[in-house]
């Protein structure tokens, strides 16, 4: 008896072996590591989550939110990185309106330091949309997640002290299944994600 009765059952084979194996690589690394490129200047005083994907720091200086004198998001990724330079404008545009959006929404604290906020967008993992229609229809699962790393600092805004700062790595969950059909979609959560972390941060101590 043959194996594969023909060239197509062969093809079906040698597929699903190939998402077999790009699945365990993607599970070998299921959580994705804050980074540290040096952009944050007390990286030493910060504390790190269990599972590496966050490090912050926190002052007791109360901040007010609704002072923030300046916001900058910058590019730190290698040179290499292969991401054009028009996504590289949005993916920065998303960062700055998430954190925008964010600090506003937290209420005004009474004393507390008007702030100047600082960013770096340092990983981008965008993700295959064909390789997740392929896993989406042979394992049921679109498994190229995506997503990213950002370092934020909070200044005084007189000091230039850091009063707040953050490494956040993100991939995008499964939960977020049609995400998974656009190259950037799972970075842009991320970043959001990210946004939404330095504002619980910033709550702490408001």
């Amino acid at each position: 008896m043959k194996l594969f009765p023909n060239l197509e059952s062969l093809f079906t084979f040698v597929l699903r072996l190939l998402l077999v194996v790009s699945a365990t690589g993607l599970a070998a690394c299921s959580t994705m590591q804050a980074t540290d490129t040096g952009f944050l200047t007390n990286r030493s005083d910060m504390t790190t989550s269990q599972d590496g994907s966050t490090a912050t720091f926190r002052s007791p200086t109360p901040v007010d939110p609704h002072q923030v004198r300046a916001l900058s998001v910058d590019w730190a990724m290698p040179a290499g990185a292969a991401i054009p330079e028009a996504e590289r404008a949005r993916l920065i545009a998303t960062l700055e309106a998430a954190i925008s959006r964010e600090t506003e929404a937290l209420p005004q604290s009474a004393g507390g330091r008007p702030v100047v906020i600082r960013a770096v967008i340092t990983r981008v993992e965008s993700v295959s949309p064909v390789l997740n229609v392929l896993t989406a229809v042979f394992l049921t699962v679109p498994l190229d997640r995506g997503g990213a790393a950002v370092e934020i600092q909070v200044l005084d805004a007189e000091t230039l002290q850091p009063l707040a700062s953050m490494a956040h790595a993100y991939f995008a969950p499964i939960a977020e299944f049609r995400a998974r059909f656009s190259a950037l979609a799972p970075a842009e959560l991320a970043l959001n994600a990210a946004a939404i972390e330095l504002a619980k941060l910033l709550r702490e101590k408001s």
